[in-house]
Protein backbone atom coordinates (compact mmCIF):
# COMPACT_ATOMS: atom_id res chain seq x y z
CA UNK A 1 0.00 0.00 0.00
CA UNK A 2 1.14 3.54 -0.58
CA UNK A 3 1.97 5.97 2.01
CA UNK A 4 -0.90 8.01 0.37
CA UNK A 5 -3.37 5.15 0.24
CA UNK A 6 -2.21 4.56 4.09
CA UNK A 7 -3.93 7.99 4.70
CA UNK A 8 -7.06 7.04 3.33
CA UNK A 9 -6.85 9.23 -0.29
CA UNK A 10 -6.76 8.00 -3.87
CA UNK A 11 -4.21 10.55 -4.99
CA UNK A 12 -0.95 11.80 -3.03
CA UNK A 13 -2.56 15.32 -3.20
CA UNK A 14 -2.28 17.64 -0.60
CA UNK A 15 -4.60 21.17 -0.72
CA UNK A 16 -2.68 23.38 1.07
CA UNK A 17 -4.08 24.67 4.53
CA UNK A 18 -3.91 28.37 3.77
CA UNK A 19 -5.71 30.65 6.56
CA UNK A 20 -8.98 32.60 6.19
CA UNK A 21 -9.50 30.59 2.64
CA UNK A 22 -9.58 26.93 3.60
CA UNK A 23 -13.29 27.30 4.19
CA UNK A 24 -15.11 24.06 4.87
CA UNK A 25 -17.22 23.74 1.68
CA UNK A 26 -13.49 23.96 -0.24
CA UNK A 27 -11.93 20.98 2.01
CA UNK A 28 -14.37 18.96 1.53
CA UNK A 29 -14.66 19.09 -2.35
CA UNK A 30 -11.12 18.14 -2.58
CA UNK A 31 -11.76 15.08 -0.11
CA UNK A 32 -14.38 14.43 -1.69
CA UNK A 33 -12.16 14.07 -4.96
CA UNK A 34 -9.57 12.04 -3.43
CA UNK A 35 -7.15 14.35 -2.50
CA UNK A 36 -6.49 15.50 1.18
CA UNK A 37 -8.68 18.67 2.08
CA UNK A 38 -6.64 20.61 4.56
CA UNK A 39 -8.08 23.36 7.24
CA UNK A 40 -5.99 26.19 7.99
CA UNK A 41 -6.54 27.27 11.78
CA UNK A 42 -4.41 30.30 11.54
CA UNK A 43 -5.59 32.64 13.34
CA UNK A 44 -8.79 31.05 14.65
CA UNK A 45 -9.91 30.81 17.93
CA UNK A 46 -10.57 27.14 19.39
CA UNK A 47 -14.21 27.07 19.00
CA UNK A 48 -14.11 28.57 15.30
CA UNK A 49 -11.85 25.61 14.30
CA UNK A 50 -14.32 23.05 15.98
CA UNK A 51 -16.83 24.60 14.10
CA UNK A 52 -15.40 24.38 11.04
CA UNK A 53 -14.47 20.75 11.13
CA UNK A 54 -17.68 19.70 12.40
CA UNK A 55 -19.22 21.31 9.37
CA UNK A 56 -16.78 19.77 6.95
CA UNK A 57 -17.64 16.59 8.32
CA UNK A 58 -21.22 17.15 7.42
CA UNK A 59 -20.04 17.52 4.18
CA UNK A 60 -17.95 14.39 3.25
CA UNK A 61 -16.88 11.02 4.54
CA UNK A 62 -13.03 11.03 3.35
CA UNK A 63 -10.63 12.22 5.42
CA UNK A 64 -8.97 15.75 5.92
CA UNK A 65 -6.21 17.67 8.14
CA UNK A 66 -5.76 20.07 9.86
CA UNK A 67 -2.97 22.61 9.33
CA UNK A 68 -1.26 24.46 12.79
CA UNK A 69 1.00 27.51 12.68
CA UNK A 70 3.43 26.91 15.59
CA UNK A 71 3.49 30.53 16.24
CA UNK A 72 0.32 31.07 17.17
CA UNK A 73 -0.86 31.74 21.07
CA UNK A 74 -3.61 29.02 21.22
CA UNK A 75 -1.81 26.26 20.05
CA UNK A 76 -2.64 23.42 22.53
CA UNK A 77 -6.19 25.02 22.27
CA UNK A 78 -6.23 24.14 18.80
CA UNK A 79 -4.49 20.98 19.17
CA UNK A 80 -6.60 19.97 21.71
CA UNK A 81 -9.42 20.54 19.34
CA UNK A 82 -7.73 18.35 16.68
CA UNK A 83 -7.57 15.57 18.91
CA UNK A 84 -10.90 15.66 20.33
CA UNK A 85 -12.14 15.66 16.95
CA UNK A 86 -10.09 12.59 15.53
CA UNK A 87 -8.37 14.78 13.01
CA UNK A 88 -6.06 12.16 11.41
CA UNK A 89 -3.63 14.47 9.55
CA UNK A 90 -1.29 17.53 10.63
CA UNK A 91 0.25 19.92 8.57
CA UNK A 92 2.65 22.60 10.68
CA UNK A 93 4.02 25.28 10.24
CA UNK A 94 5.94 28.73 11.14
CA UNK A 95 8.05 26.56 14.05
CA UNK A 96 9.01 23.36 15.00
CA UNK A 97 5.97 20.67 16.06
CA UNK A 98 8.77 19.26 19.00
CA UNK A 99 6.76 20.94 21.76
CA UNK A 100 3.75 19.26 20.58
CA UNK A 101 4.55 15.76 19.18
CA UNK A 102 4.04 13.69 22.28
CA UNK A 103 0.34 14.67 22.00
CA UNK A 104 0.48 13.68 18.20
CA UNK A 105 1.67 10.36 18.77
CA UNK A 106 -0.58 9.71 21.73
CA UNK A 107 -3.46 10.51 19.36
CA UNK A 108 -2.27 8.34 16.18
CA UNK A 109 -1.93 11.49 14.25
CA UNK A 110 0.06 11.41 11.20
CA UNK A 111 2.85 15.08 10.91
CA UNK A 112 3.64 16.07 8.00
CA UNK A 113 5.84 19.95 8.69
CA UNK A 114 6.52 22.07 5.94
CA UNK A 115 10.20 22.74 5.85
CA UNK A 116 12.02 25.52 4.04
CA UNK A 117 15.41 24.35 4.02
CA UNK A 118 17.59 21.07 4.11
CA UNK A 119 18.66 22.31 7.78
CA UNK A 120 14.94 22.13 9.23
CA UNK A 121 14.38 19.26 7.36
CA UNK A 122 17.22 17.51 8.97
CA UNK A 123 15.57 18.77 12.52
CA UNK A 124 11.98 17.71 11.46
CA UNK A 125 13.62 13.75 10.41
CA UNK A 126 14.77 13.62 13.99
CA UNK A 127 11.32 13.41 15.56
CA UNK A 128 8.51 10.60 14.63
CA UNK A 129 7.14 12.11 11.44
CA UNK A 130 5.12 10.64 8.67
CA UNK A 131 6.35 12.82 5.84
CA UNK A 132 8.02 16.46 4.88
CA UNK A 133 6.46 18.86 2.56
CA UNK A 134 9.72 21.04 1.12
CA UNK A 135 8.05 24.37 0.22
CA UNK A 136 10.02 26.69 -2.29
CA UNK A 137 9.75 30.14 -2.38
CA UNK A 138 7.43 30.13 -5.37
CA UNK A 139 4.11 29.57 -3.18
CA UNK A 140 2.20 32.53 -2.09
CA UNK A 141 2.17 33.79 1.47
CA UNK A 142 4.79 33.01 3.55
CA UNK A 143 7.86 31.64 2.33
CA UNK A 144 11.70 30.43 2.67
CA UNK A 145 14.74 31.92 0.69
CA UNK A 146 14.65 29.17 -1.77
CA UNK A 147 13.27 27.91 -5.10
CA UNK A 148 11.81 24.24 -5.50
CA UNK A 149 13.63 22.75 -7.55
CA UNK A 150 16.98 23.70 -5.66
CA UNK A 151 15.03 22.21 -2.36
CA UNK A 152 14.16 18.71 -3.82
CA UNK A 153 17.95 18.18 -4.79
CA UNK A 154 18.86 19.07 -1.79
CA UNK A 155 16.64 17.23 0.43
CA UNK A 156 15.38 14.16 -1.61
CA UNK A 157 18.51 12.26 -1.76
CA UNK A 158 18.79 12.26 2.38
CA UNK A 159 14.43 12.08 3.15
CA UNK A 160 13.57 8.30 3.71
CA UNK A 161 9.73 9.47 4.83
CA UNK A 162 7.16 10.65 1.84
CA UNK A 163 8.67 13.99 0.83
CA UNK A 164 5.38 16.17 -0.87
CA UNK A 165 6.76 19.27 -2.92
CA UNK A 166 5.01 22.41 -2.98
CA UNK A 167 5.42 25.86 -4.34
CA UNK A 168 4.49 26.88 -8.15
CA UNK A 169 2.53 23.48 -8.81
CA UNK A 170 -1.06 24.11 -10.61
CA UNK A 171 -1.26 21.59 -13.42
CA UNK A 172 0.21 17.79 -14.76
CA UNK A 173 3.57 19.29 -15.90
CA UNK A 174 4.49 20.77 -12.82
CA UNK A 175 4.05 18.44 -10.30
CA UNK A 176 5.80 15.60 -12.76
CA UNK A 177 8.72 18.26 -12.59
CA UNK A 178 8.54 18.03 -8.83
CA UNK A 179 8.33 13.99 -9.10
CA UNK A 180 11.31 13.49 -11.41
CA UNK A 181 13.21 15.54 -8.68
CA UNK A 182 12.74 13.37 -6.06
CA UNK A 183 9.11 14.17 -4.62
CA UNK A 184 6.56 11.96 -3.83
CA UNK A 185 3.40 13.72 -3.93
CA UNK A 186 2.54 17.37 -4.05
CA UNK A 187 0.34 20.40 -2.63
CA UNK A 188 -1.22 22.95 -4.24
CA UNK A 189 -2.81 26.30 -2.83
CA UNK A 190 -2.79 28.84 -5.23
CA UNK A 191 -4.66 27.13 -7.72
CA UNK A 192 -7.33 26.57 -5.16
CA UNK A 193 -7.98 29.64 -4.71
CA UNK A 194 -9.85 29.55 -7.94
CA UNK A 195 -12.11 26.74 -7.25
CA UNK A 196 -15.79 27.39 -7.10
CA UNK A 197 -16.20 25.78 -3.90
CA UNK A 198 -13.55 28.68 -2.39
CA UNK A 199 -15.63 31.24 -1.08
CA UNK A 200 -12.49 34.03 -0.73
CA UNK A 201 -13.70 37.55 -2.31
CA UNK A 202 -14.59 37.54 -6.23
CA UNK A 203 -12.10 40.60 -6.08
CA UNK A 204 -9.02 38.04 -4.82
CA UNK A 205 -10.25 35.67 -7.54
CA UNK A 206 -10.20 37.86 -10.13
CA UNK A 207 -6.70 39.39 -9.27
CA UNK A 208 -5.65 36.03 -9.71
CA UNK A 209 -7.31 35.89 -12.88
CA UNK A 210 -5.67 38.40 -14.33
CA UNK A 211 -2.13 37.54 -13.33
CA UNK A 212 0.60 38.21 -15.82
CA UNK A 213 4.13 36.88 -16.32
CA UNK A 214 6.24 38.22 -13.18
CA UNK A 215 2.54 39.23 -11.68
CA UNK A 216 4.13 38.77 -7.70
CA UNK A 217 6.92 39.73 -5.97
CA UNK A 218 8.95 38.41 -2.41
CA UNK A 219 8.74 41.15 -0.23
CA UNK A 220 11.14 41.04 2.78
CA UNK A 221 10.18 42.29 6.09
CA UNK A 222 12.98 44.18 8.81
CA UNK A 223 13.44 40.22 10.07
CA UNK A 224 14.25 39.21 6.37
CA UNK A 225 11.35 37.03 6.23
CA UNK A 226 9.63 36.52 2.63
CA UNK A 227 6.26 36.68 1.94
CA UNK A 228 5.11 36.40 -1.81
CA UNK A 229 2.23 38.53 -2.51
CA UNK A 230 0.59 40.03 -5.65
CA UNK A 231 1.85 43.15 -7.46
CA UNK A 232 -1.59 45.17 -6.69
CA UNK A 233 0.26 48.44 -5.48
CA UNK A 234 3.41 49.78 -5.59
CA UNK A 235 3.91 49.78 -1.72
CA UNK A 236 3.50 46.75 0.38
CA UNK A 237 3.04 47.64 3.97
CA UNK A 238 3.89 45.06 6.48
CA UNK A 239 0.38 45.03 8.70
CA UNK A 240 -1.57 44.39 6.14
CA UNK A 241 -4.57 41.50 6.75
CA UNK A 242 -5.04 38.48 4.65
CA UNK A 243 -8.05 38.16 6.32
CA UNK A 244 -9.36 41.93 4.78
CA UNK A 245 -8.49 40.32 1.86
CA UNK A 246 -9.56 36.75 1.63
CA UNK A 247 -13.29 38.32 3.65
CA UNK A 248 -13.46 41.51 1.48
CA UNK A 249 -11.05 41.70 -0.88
CA UNK A 250 -10.03 45.36 0.36
CA UNK A 251 -7.50 46.44 -1.83
CA UNK A 252 -5.65 49.05 0.84
CA UNK A 253 -5.96 46.93 3.65
CA UNK A 254 -5.34 43.25 2.03
CA UNK A 255 -2.72 41.06 1.78
CA UNK A 256 -3.27 39.42 -1.34
CA UNK A 257 -1.02 36.39 -1.09
CA UNK A 258 -0.47 34.20 -4.03
CA UNK A 259 2.10 31.79 -5.41
CA UNK A 260 3.85 32.20 -8.87
CA UNK A 261 1.59 30.10 -10.76
CA UNK A 262 -1.37 32.69 -10.52
CA UNK A 263 0.57 33.78 -13.76
CA UNK A 264 -0.85 30.82 -15.49
CA UNK A 265 -4.53 30.65 -13.93
CA UNK A 266 -6.84 32.11 -16.02
CA UNK A 267 -10.48 30.95 -14.50
CA UNK A 268 -12.49 29.75 -11.60
CA UNK A 269 -13.05 26.14 -11.87
CA UNK A 270 -14.59 22.84 -9.83
CA UNK A 271 -11.92 21.75 -7.50
CA UNK A 272 -12.80 18.31 -9.58
CA UNK A 273 -10.99 19.70 -12.76
CA UNK A 274 -8.37 21.43 -10.93
CA UNK A 275 -7.56 17.46 -9.34
CA UNK A 276 -7.87 16.21 -12.37
CA UNK A 277 -5.61 18.65 -14.60
CA UNK A 278 -2.60 18.01 -11.87
CA UNK A 279 -3.37 14.33 -11.55
CA UNK A 280 -4.33 14.08 -15.11
CA UNK A 281 -6.68 11.06 -14.87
Amino acid sequence: MTWYHELGIKYPLFQGGMAWASNAELVAAVSNNGALGIIGSGGRTANELRRMIRKTKTLTSQPFGVNLMLLDKNIKQLLEVICEEKISVVTTGAGSPKEIIDTIIANNIKLFPVVPNKEIALKMLNLPISGIIVEGNEAGGHVGSQNLASLLKEIAPICPLPLIAAGGIYDHHTASLANILGANGVQVGTAFLLAKECQISPIYQELICKGEENGTSLISDKNGHLTRLLNISSEYPLNKSLKAAVEKGDLINGAFMAGSSSAYLEKIEPVENIIQRIMKK
